[in-house]
């Protein structure tokens, strides 16, 4: 797929916002300064038909009515070698209201973003400012099929980021969310509009609550809106607001290599880099953070001497509250983590000199260390609540069964909308960073904010306290960045353009975690969200000796427990037994590492579930995914080489299948390997994605590893 024939289908699906062609050099060979070209982009908001990519409803009036009429500046800009910012700013000259769209275009990418800003420049406040939709746009139906849309569910079950199609028609609209604006439990703010080889993916910058709605009014376009829940309200003299980011990118040709051109977009300008290269998702022993600091101690010698080639110590939940005794291993259900919440002082019973002596331990054998936090909610009742309780928003509760005495917990949520408390909370935790030696900050949300949002918005100012907290959130993450700029963030399961730009998601889902869960989740999981981006990790409970399970989990970033630290009462206590296979795990750590780089590479799924499944894991229905094999490839072309792997599920009966690969030079030659058997053997690029790679597994479920390189 060439960059050109990209352009000239942005050229048609951005028709309809009134953009020209001019619009979509990005791919194009001109240098980002050529003040020729950045005019002709300009002038596709300047005639008397042209279109805005988003709309707004401004005193009643739909924003098409009203702004077009509004005067306007431009300005374009060079942002070093590779971006060109263009600004437009349209003013209301009766209020002084202020509409400015900044959008971002890329030499060599066919990639556009853009993020709109409403200001109040006046001396009075604005009329109602509503149904804001950061992007408002109709695309045009090519061909003669039915357009389909392809998008991921989110962080949920046993489907976690399954894929997910959905035929486009005239009978009814489809509405996608993260729900209550915390998690990612729905669906991903990633979609694919699909129609005969053509396409449009699209994506969202916004770690609130948001939503995209697709509908057809007619056979010949698509409606695509997207922006907050909800927007009701006028701005003060000198206040401004941001809307969610929007990331368009059209494509032409193969649908895979367009997934690609996104992987390596998200790869550059959405992922957090270090020392100017993008983050290494460590391999992580996870650990309860109630988990004495001698058993910690022991912990760590003993993986140390075992060599396992672990780079980050994970301690989550239950570290913190109260000086009290706690149980060291977590039981589902039964906990006290959920109690404390809020309360970030360290539990001196548990840790009597603080989390520093594990940090300094995990940091001399060249380890990671990683803390738990939930810096968004705090349980009433703890200091700061009582402290500052100007500080937080709202009151929710939930029956809990953790603990007898108090089953029933009420929670606030901290106001990061608020300057002087997130000035506050800044503090908190960089000197919490600094004191306990933390190198990966995990940010975790077990609730959903939007209702305490709601709570505390005026009703002419709907939307206004979500809008304040988002913004006051990214400063909030950007600020630990500035002040620390080794510290990884871990914001999980999140998911949209903003978080994943500033930080990991090192567990993708909590089902994996759970003793019985079925490894076809991480396997969904990887299938899902390597379509969308090329960074996120997983965690699993071990099962010693089960190489499909335990492959089942590789990802960009895995992580792992060597003792049941969670699970059932019948599991809790089981410390790492006598005759574990520590040269199993080892090998099985080894071979991971190999493969770990290759993640970044381009995606290619060889084996979805064929055209005979319906993906379900209804293990009673003999179309489900347990009847199939899943496999795919990661391909790096700059290095001429890479992986394949492949699973042969519990309930198939083919012990082979041939794979045909993606993305060779067919007039190269590749040796692959398998460290498994030791296979070996040299076949041309040409055969190789025209005849296939035949693998096999003999187990049932078994899994399958395959490395190749181009000869020289």
């Amino acid at each position: 797929m060439s960059i050109g024939s990209l352009l000239a289908w942005m050229v048609l699906t951005l028709a309809a916002l009134g953009f020209t062609s001019s619009l979509v050099w990005a791919g194009g060979t001109d240098k980002p300064s050529d003040t020729r070209r950045d005019e002709k982009w300009l002038q596709a908001f300047l005639g008397p038909n042209s279109h805005l990519p988003f709309s707004f409803v401004y005193g009643r009036q739909a924003s098409g009515d009203v702004v077009r009429a509004w005067p306007r500046m431009t300005q374009s800009r060079a942002l070093g070698e590779d971006r060109t910012e263009h600004v437009v700013t349209w003013t209301d000259p009766k209020t002084q209201l202020q509409v400015r769209l900044a959008a971002l275009s890329y030499a060599g990418s066919p990639v556009v973003e853009w993020t709109v800003y409403f200001k109040n420049d006046g001396k009075a406040d604005t009329p109602i400012l509503e149904d804001v939709q950061a992007i408002d746009m109709s695309v045009p139906v090519v061909g003669n099929g039915m357009p389909t849309l392809l998008y991921s569910r989110g962080a949920v079950g046993m489907d976690t980021y399954s894929l997910q199609r959905r035929s486009l028609n005239q009978l009814e609209d489809f509405r996608m969310s993260n729900g209550s604006g915390g998690k990612t439990a729905e669906t991903i703010p990633f979609f694919d509009i699909r129609m005969e080889g053509r396409g449009l993916i699209g994506a969202l910058g916004w770690a609130g609550q948001w939503a995209i709605s697709f509908s057809r009014p007619t056979e010949a376009a698509i409606d695509v809106r997207a922006g907050m829940a909800n927007t009701h309200l006028s701005l003060h003299p000198g206040e401004e607001i941001r809307t969610p980011l929007i990331l368009l990118l059209s494509w032409e040709g193969d649908d895979i290599d367009a997934h690609n051109v996104l992987r390596r977009h998200v790869l550059k300008y959405h992922t957090p880099h270090y020392d100017g290269k993008p983050v290494v998702l460590p391999v992580s022993h996870v650990t309860w953070g109630g988990t004495k600091t001698s058993t910690s101690l022991n912990l760590i010698d003993q993986i140390s001497k075992e060599n396992l080639g672990f780079e980050s110590f994970w301690m989550d939940a239950g570290w913190y509250g109260a000086d009290r005794p706690v149980a060291e291993f977590q039981v589902f259900g039964q906990e006290d983590w959920f109690l404390h919440a809020g309360n970030w002082r360290i539990n001196r019973v548990a840790h009597p000199d603080g989390m520093r002596p594990i940090s300094d331990a995990v940091h001399a054998k060249g380890m990671k260390y990683l803390l738990w936090f939930e810096p968004e909610r705090a349980v009433v009742g703890t200091p700061l609540t009582v402290e500052h309780p100007e500080w937080f928003i709202g009151e929710d509760g939930a029956e809990f069964g953790g603990d007898l005495k108090r089953p029933f917990v009420k929670w606030r949520l901290f106001n990061f909308g608020d300057p002087i408390a997130r000035q506050a909370m800044i503090n908190l935790m960089s000197d919490l960073i600094t004191k306990e030696g933390i190198d990966i900050f995990r940010q975790d949300c077990n609730f959903g904010p939007a209702s305490f949002w709601a709570q505390a918005d005026a009703r002419d100012r709907q939307g206004m306290t979500q809008i304040r907290y988002v913004e006051g959130l990214l400063e909030f993450w950007d600020q630990l960045r500035q002040r620390h700029p080794q510290l990884i963030l871990d914001i999980v399961q999140r998911g949209d353009l903003d978080s994943i730009s500033r930080g990991v998601d090192l567990s993708r889902a909590d089902y994996p975690v759970y003793p019985e869960a079925d490894p076809i989740a991480n396997q969904f999981s990887t299938q899902g969200l390597a379509y969308w981006r090329p960074h996120f990790g997983t965690i699993f409970q071990i099962r010693p000796r089960d190489d499909y399970h335990f492959r089942s989990g590789f990802s960009p970033g895995t992580g792992f427990g060597l003792f049941n630290s969670g699970g059932t009462p019948q599991q809790v206590g089981k410390f790492i037994p006598a005759d574990f296979p520590f040269e199993w795990l080892r090998a099985e750590i080894t071979q991971y590492k190999r493969l770990r780089p290759y993640y970044y590479g381009d995606y290619y799924p060889l084996l979805p579930c064929s055209s005979n499944a319906d993906c379900t894991t209804n293990a009673g229905n003999e179309r489900s995914a347990d009847f199939e094999w899943a496999a795919w490839q990661f391909n790096r072309p700059e290095q001429r080489d890479g992986i394949v792997q492949a699973f042969r599920r519990s309930s198939n009966e083919e012990s082979t299948r041939n794979l045909l690969l993606r993305g060779l030079d067919p007039n190269k030659q590749y040796l692959v390997t398998g460290p498994d058997k030791g296979l070996r053997s040299t076949m041309s690029g040409r055969d190789l994605m025209q005849l296939g790679l035949r693998v096999e597994i003999t187990e049932k479920p078994g899994a399958a590893i395959l490395f190749y390189a181009q000869t020289r």
